[in-house]
Protein backbone atom coordinates (compact mmCIF):
# COMPACT_ATOMS: atom_id res chain seq x y z
CA UNK A 1 0.00 0.00 0.00
CA UNK A 2 2.62 2.39 0.93
CA UNK A 3 4.52 1.47 -2.24
CA UNK A 4 1.76 2.49 -4.13
CA UNK A 5 1.18 5.71 -2.33
CA UNK A 6 4.48 6.66 -3.07
CA UNK A 7 4.33 5.89 -6.47
CA UNK A 8 1.47 8.21 -7.26
CA UNK A 9 3.15 10.40 -5.52
CA UNK A 10 6.16 9.69 -7.70
CA UNK A 11 3.89 10.07 -10.86
CA UNK A 12 2.34 13.44 -9.53
CA UNK A 13 5.50 15.09 -9.07
CA UNK A 14 7.05 14.30 -12.20
CA UNK A 15 3.70 15.56 -14.14
CA UNK A 16 3.84 18.49 -11.96
CA UNK A 17 7.35 19.59 -12.90
CA UNK A 18 7.72 18.35 -16.14
CA UNK A 19 10.14 16.03 -15.22
CA UNK A 20 10.60 13.37 -18.36
CA UNK A 21 13.79 11.79 -16.35
CA UNK A 22 11.05 11.02 -12.91
CA UNK A 23 8.28 10.27 -15.32
CA UNK A 24 10.61 7.33 -17.13
CA UNK A 25 11.40 5.97 -14.01
CA UNK A 26 8.37 6.32 -12.33
CA UNK A 27 7.15 4.09 -15.51
CA UNK A 28 10.21 2.09 -15.19
CA UNK A 29 9.29 1.26 -11.54
CA UNK A 30 5.91 -0.17 -12.87
CA UNK A 31 3.73 2.77 -11.18
CA UNK A 32 0.02 2.57 -12.11
CA UNK A 33 0.00 4.92 -15.27
CA UNK A 34 -3.73 4.26 -15.69
CA UNK A 35 -4.85 5.32 -11.86
CA UNK A 36 -6.20 8.83 -11.22
CA UNK A 37 -3.81 10.70 -8.97
CA UNK A 38 -4.18 14.95 -8.34
CA UNK A 39 -1.54 17.01 -8.46
CA UNK A 40 0.33 19.51 -5.15
CA UNK A 41 -0.76 22.35 -6.63
CA UNK A 42 -4.66 21.23 -7.32
CA UNK A 43 -7.09 21.93 -3.90
CA UNK A 44 -7.98 18.51 -1.58
CA UNK A 45 -11.33 18.67 -3.06
CA UNK A 46 -9.85 18.79 -6.59
CA UNK A 47 -11.14 15.57 -9.15
CA UNK A 48 -8.68 12.66 -9.81
CA UNK A 49 -7.68 12.49 -13.16
CA UNK A 50 -5.83 10.05 -15.14
CA UNK A 51 -2.32 11.00 -16.08
CA UNK A 52 -2.92 11.02 -19.55
CA UNK A 53 -5.53 13.91 -18.64
CA UNK A 54 -2.72 15.84 -16.08
CA UNK A 55 -0.65 15.90 -18.99
CA UNK A 56 -3.03 17.48 -21.38
CA UNK A 57 -4.07 19.58 -18.86
CA UNK A 58 -0.79 21.13 -17.99
CA UNK A 59 0.32 21.53 -22.11
CA UNK A 60 2.88 18.47 -21.36
CA UNK A 61 3.21 16.49 -25.68
CA UNK A 62 6.25 14.58 -24.57
CA UNK A 63 4.83 13.59 -21.54
CA UNK A 64 1.75 12.05 -23.20
CA UNK A 65 3.66 10.49 -25.78
CA UNK A 66 5.61 8.78 -22.98
CA UNK A 67 2.52 7.96 -21.49
CA UNK A 68 1.12 6.23 -24.74
CA UNK A 69 4.12 4.71 -25.19
CA UNK A 70 4.28 2.96 -21.95
CA UNK A 71 0.93 1.52 -22.78
CA UNK A 72 -1.42 4.23 -20.80
CA UNK A 73 -4.90 3.81 -21.76
CA UNK A 74 -7.52 5.58 -23.99
CA UNK A 75 -10.83 5.75 -22.14
CA UNK A 76 -13.28 3.83 -23.75
CA UNK A 77 -16.68 5.89 -23.69
CA UNK A 78 -17.46 8.47 -26.09
CA UNK A 79 -17.61 11.50 -23.93
CA UNK A 80 -14.52 10.62 -21.76
CA UNK A 81 -12.37 10.10 -25.37
CA UNK A 82 -14.17 13.83 -26.51
CA UNK A 83 -13.22 15.45 -23.14
CA UNK A 84 -9.66 14.52 -23.70
CA UNK A 85 -9.69 15.87 -27.23
CA UNK A 86 -11.84 18.81 -26.35
CA UNK A 87 -8.90 19.07 -23.47
CA UNK A 88 -6.41 19.14 -26.57
CA UNK A 89 -7.77 21.21 -29.10
CA UNK A 90 -8.40 24.03 -26.23
CA UNK A 91 -4.63 23.98 -25.51
CA UNK A 92 -3.18 27.83 -26.34
CA UNK A 93 -0.01 26.03 -26.95
CA UNK A 94 0.26 22.62 -27.75
CA UNK A 95 -3.18 22.08 -29.80
CA UNK A 96 -1.52 20.19 -32.86
CA UNK A 97 0.75 18.40 -31.00
CA UNK A 98 -1.51 17.33 -28.02
CA UNK A 99 -4.59 16.13 -30.33
CA UNK A 100 -2.40 14.61 -33.05
CA UNK A 101 -0.58 11.99 -30.31
CA UNK A 102 -4.47 10.94 -29.00
CA UNK A 103 -5.28 10.54 -33.10
CA UNK A 104 -2.31 8.48 -33.85
CA UNK A 105 -2.97 6.50 -30.27
CA UNK A 106 -6.27 6.15 -31.08
CA UNK A 107 -8.97 8.80 -30.64
CA UNK A 108 -12.34 8.91 -31.80
CA UNK A 109 -12.48 12.27 -33.72
CA UNK A 110 -16.36 11.38 -34.30
CA UNK A 111 -16.56 11.19 -30.83
CA UNK A 112 -20.05 12.10 -29.64
CA UNK A 113 -21.77 12.68 -32.44
CA UNK A 114 -18.34 14.57 -34.09
CA UNK A 115 -18.10 16.91 -31.02
CA UNK A 116 -14.42 17.18 -31.73
CA UNK A 117 -14.94 18.73 -35.01
CA UNK A 118 -17.25 21.34 -33.55
CA UNK A 119 -14.83 21.98 -30.46
CA UNK A 120 -12.19 23.69 -33.45
CA UNK A 121 -14.93 26.63 -33.89
CA UNK A 122 -14.30 27.88 -30.96
CA UNK A 123 -10.99 28.46 -32.05
CA UNK A 124 -10.59 32.46 -32.85
CA UNK A 125 -7.23 31.90 -35.56
CA UNK A 126 -8.96 30.69 -38.83
CA UNK A 127 -5.32 28.98 -39.72
CA UNK A 128 -5.47 27.54 -36.18
CA UNK A 129 -8.88 25.86 -36.57
CA UNK A 130 -8.09 24.76 -40.12
CA UNK A 131 -5.02 22.72 -39.16
CA UNK A 132 -6.87 21.07 -36.07
CA UNK A 133 -9.84 19.81 -38.45
CA UNK A 134 -7.42 19.01 -41.24
CA UNK A 135 -5.68 16.46 -38.44
CA UNK A 136 -9.42 15.30 -37.81
CA UNK A 137 -10.42 14.74 -41.04
CA UNK A 138 -6.77 12.81 -41.49
CA UNK A 139 -7.88 10.52 -38.78
CA UNK A 140 -11.21 9.78 -40.45
CA UNK A 141 -13.29 13.19 -38.86
CA UNK A 142 -16.55 13.35 -40.81
CA UNK A 143 -16.56 17.13 -42.04
CA UNK A 144 -20.42 16.34 -43.08
CA UNK A 145 -21.50 14.98 -39.51
CA UNK A 146 -24.60 16.81 -38.07
CA UNK A 147 -25.38 17.27 -34.45
CA UNK A 148 -28.82 16.62 -33.11
CA UNK A 149 -30.22 20.09 -33.90
CA UNK A 150 -28.95 19.54 -37.31
CA UNK A 151 -26.23 21.86 -37.70
CA UNK A 152 -23.15 20.97 -39.43
CA UNK A 153 -19.25 22.63 -39.12
CA UNK A 154 -20.18 24.45 -42.09
CA UNK A 155 -22.94 25.74 -41.61
CA UNK A 156 -22.11 26.73 -37.91
CA UNK A 157 -19.19 28.86 -39.94
CA UNK A 158 -21.43 30.14 -42.04
CA UNK A 159 -23.64 31.76 -39.20
CA UNK A 160 -20.18 33.25 -37.89
CA UNK A 161 -19.30 34.80 -41.19
CA UNK A 162 -15.85 33.23 -41.63
CA UNK A 163 -15.13 33.26 -45.18
CA UNK A 164 -11.87 31.59 -45.38
CA UNK A 165 -12.05 28.18 -43.09
CA UNK A 166 -15.67 28.16 -45.53
CA UNK A 167 -14.09 28.54 -48.45
CA UNK A 168 -11.40 25.23 -47.60
CA UNK A 169 -13.59 23.63 -45.63
CA UNK A 170 -16.24 23.24 -49.41
CA UNK A 171 -13.10 22.65 -51.20
CA UNK A 172 -12.41 19.75 -48.74
CA UNK A 173 -15.92 18.38 -49.50
CA UNK A 174 -17.98 19.74 -47.03
CA UNK A 175 -21.45 19.79 -48.55
CA UNK A 176 -23.28 23.26 -48.24
CA UNK A 177 -26.23 23.10 -45.58
CA UNK A 178 -29.88 21.74 -46.97
CA UNK A 179 -31.11 25.19 -45.39
CA UNK A 180 -28.65 27.20 -46.41
CA UNK A 181 -30.96 30.15 -47.64
CA UNK A 182 -32.75 30.04 -44.09
CA UNK A 183 -29.08 30.53 -42.65
CA UNK A 184 -28.58 33.68 -40.81
CA UNK A 185 -26.15 34.86 -42.47
CA UNK A 186 -25.23 37.63 -45.29
CA UNK A 187 -26.79 37.09 -49.28
CA UNK A 188 -22.83 37.53 -50.61
CA UNK A 189 -21.34 34.83 -48.28
CA UNK A 190 -24.19 32.30 -49.37
CA UNK A 191 -22.85 33.00 -52.86
CA UNK A 192 -19.80 32.94 -52.16
CA UNK A 193 -20.44 29.34 -50.58
CA UNK A 194 -22.59 28.17 -53.43
CA UNK A 195 -19.73 29.32 -56.16
CA UNK A 196 -17.29 27.79 -53.85
CA UNK A 197 -19.81 24.37 -54.16
CA UNK A 198 -20.15 24.74 -58.05
CA UNK A 199 -15.91 25.55 -58.48
CA UNK A 200 -15.42 21.80 -56.95
CA UNK A 201 -18.22 19.88 -58.47
CA UNK A 202 -16.82 21.21 -62.09
CA UNK A 203 -13.05 20.52 -60.87
CA UNK A 204 -14.18 16.76 -60.07
CA UNK A 205 -16.01 15.92 -63.59
CA UNK A 206 -12.76 17.86 -65.65
CA UNK A 207 -10.99 14.98 -63.82
CA UNK A 208 -13.35 12.24 -64.41
CA UNK A 209 -12.94 12.76 -67.71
Amino acid sequence: MLKNLFGQSRLARALQHNDLKLLLKSIKAGDDINRPLRLASESKDALERPPLEQALRLQQPESLQKLLEAGAKLPQRDAANQLLLTVAINSPEQALSLTSLLLDAGADPNADDGEPLFNCLNLSDDNQLLLLLNRLVQYGGNLNTHLRNGDSVLSRLLIAQRNMPIGALISAGAELPANLDQLNCNDELKQFARRKAQDLAIQRQLMGL
